[in-house]
Formats: structure tokens, C-alpha cells, sequence
């Protein structure tokens, strides 16, 4: 598997198990950088980081609600869709859903929390599929 350049993991916070996670305006570059490595996005999550290397996905929300979990898959490869596309399209989705979902996010989550979001995604090689 091709590492991804020091520039995209430099300013992610990486969790006890090497994962990474991204805030939310760095999280775009870094599914660009996924897709030019010839990854496919499968999905992601969005983590509250708690600490130097822990997180959590239990977000406690402002009106007092049960806490809530935000994650997303990307669709599965069509069968007659090349690897190229594939990798471009579920980029194309997570951007989207990055998008929308963080906005939401900050809506409902206590304010002092959105320093402490990021966005850990999900992503494969195709041989590894």
C-alpha cells in the first residue's frame, strides 16, 4: 500500500492504531490525495478526539439528546466500473458527505466541542479488494 504524502498525514491526529483523522479543512485534501494514490473511499467516520491518541464516536449533543454517532459508506463498485472511476467517484462522495455532514455536526454538537472533530476515513488498494 502506497503511504500518503507527509503534507496530508502531518497535520492529522492519529489514533493509538496509526488511523488518521482529519479536521474538517483538511479532510478534502486528504480524500484528493486518497484518490491520486489509487484508494477507493469505502466510507468514513467522524471521531471526537479525547486525548493524544484517543477518540471516541459518541457525540454528546446540545439539546441534551442521546448522544449521536455520524458515519457513511460510499456505494460499491458497479461491475462494469473501472478502478480509476470507482476511486474517483467514492472521493466525489465522501467530499459530498464531508461536507454536509459537518455542518450538521457543528449545529448539534456543544460548541466547545468542534475543535476536537475530525474525520477518520475508510480506504482500500485494488488488490486488496
Amino acid at each position: 500500500m502506497t503511504a500518503l504524502p507527509d503534507s496530508i498525514t502531518s497535520g492529522a491526529f492519529v489514533a493509538s492504531n496509526g488511523e488518521f483523522g482529519w479536521q474538517r479543512q483538511d479532510v478534502e485534501p486528504a480524500i484528493y490525495a486518497i484518490r491520486d494514490a489509487a484508494y477507493a473511499v469505502l466510507g468514513g467516520e467522524a471521531w471526537l478526539v479525547t486525548g493524544p491518541h484517543s477518540w471516541h464516536g459518541m457525540f454528546p449533543q446540545r439539546d441534551g439528546s442521546p448522544p449521536a454517532v455520524y458515519h457513511w459508506e460510499t456505494q460499491p463498485r458497479s461491475l462494469h466500473e473501472s478502478w480509476q472511476a470507482y476511486c474517483a467517484r467514492t472521493a466525489q462522495e465522501s467530499i459530498d458527505t464531508v461536507r454536509s455532514m459537518a455542518t450538521e455536526i457543528e449545529q448539534e454538537i456543544p460548541a466547545e466541542l468542534i475543535e476536537c472533530l475530525r474525520f477518520n476515513l475508510s480506504y482500500v488498494a485494488e488488490q486488496e479488494v
